[in-house]
């Protein structure tokens, strides 16, 4: 795994690359960029990928002049922005960040330290809340289980099935990120952060930490958190989701095996993949009860509850229609 014997070693306050990647999100932007530069931590380069936006955008990175690089491209999706910006940072650390979320004062030194107490780890995150328009807070932190060692087995084991993380929380190693290059661009225009983060599951050490050093505005034009914040959700975002499974493991096999690893995936076993077949009428319940047992991530004790909870869910909304 890249991590073990590839990672350099760290300066006592390296610099930090803050990766942003927008399309047509100039009424959010702002709020991203000035958390970045209100951070507790002082040596960081912003880097924003404006992704072909046709909205205000330029205008409003233009008012930031100096204090940060704007690379502007066709559009061609947030691995074509990851692609482009990860080549172009200097830092030894790339932050991502989405150009409507924000980071928390201390981010950036958190993490920093974060990744220097794990010095094998190529891959590293943190915990987020969501927030309305308003500024509210809209949930619990998230994920609610992470993520800490190797990993590659138990994803294997469990069909690719853990608890994603947002773009916004991830931290990467400059040399491992641009081992997973080129991201593919066509047909996963926009999780290319899943793509980095299922390949980091498989050729690097994780670290994580459970503080929340972010936000995440949900505003109903969210690009992919649209439509899926709820558990009832329509058939075609659940076939969508099912889709975008496979898709970005096909995707995810091709990339590691160029790195030297050959990936065999079943994913039947794959938990959310056989809850959503299983609310389409797709899978019997019993294939669901199989996956979660093959779940790592949860503890053994909630597996029934939330088996139960799935199976009365769908009975609800069955008599419903």
């Amino acid at each position: 795994m890249f991590a073990l014997e590839q990672a350099p070693a760290a300066s006592d306050k390296p610099l930090v690359t803050a990766l942003i990647n927008t399309f047509n999100y100039a009424r959010y932007l702002p709020f991203a960029i000035n958390s970045v530069l209100a951070q507790t931590y002082d040596n960081i380069e912003i880097i924003v990928v404006d992704d072909g936006s046709f909205d205000h955008t330029a205008e409003v990175l233009a008012q930031y002049g100096d204090r940060i690089k704007v690379i502007v491209t066709e559009n061609g999706g947030q691995g074509q922005a990851f692609n482009v910006g990860i080549m172009a940072a200097q830092g030894e650390l790339i932050m991502l960040l989405d150009a409507d979320d924000l980071w928390l004062p201390r981010k950036v030194e958190r993490m920093v330290q974060l990744a220097a107490d794990n010095p094998d780890c190529g891959f590293l995150y943190h915990k987020y809340v969501n927030v309305d328009s308003h500024g509210n807070l809209a949930s619990e932190p998230h994920p609610e289980w992470m993520i800490s060692g190797n990993f590659r087995q138990r994803y294997l084991r469990s069909g690719a099935q853990y608890w994603h993380p947002i773009t916004t929380v991830l931290t990467l190693r400059t040399a491992f990120a641009r081992t997973l290059l080129p991201l593919p661009t066509y047909a996963v225009r926009e999780g290319a952060d899943s793509i980095i983060a299922d390949c980091s599951m498989l050729m690097t050490n994780i670290a994580s930490t459970p503080e929340v050093l972010a936000q995440r505005l949900l505003h109903g034009a969210n690009l992919y958190a649209a439509g899926r914040e709820d558990f009832d959700r329509t058939d075609t975002v659940r076939i969508g989701d099912v889709r975008r499974i496979e898709w970005r493991t096909f995707y995810i096999g091709r990339i590691v095996e160029k790195l030297g690893f050959r990936m065999t995936l079943d994913l039947r076993r794959n938990e959310w993949i056989m809850t959503n077949l299983y609310l389409l009428d797709r899978a019997p319940l019993w294939r669901v009860a199989w996956a979660f047992i093959l779940n790592t991530q949860v503890p053994l004790r909630d597996k029934p509850r939330r088996l139960m909870f799935l199976r009365d869910w769908k009975r609800r909304q069955t008599r419903r229609a």
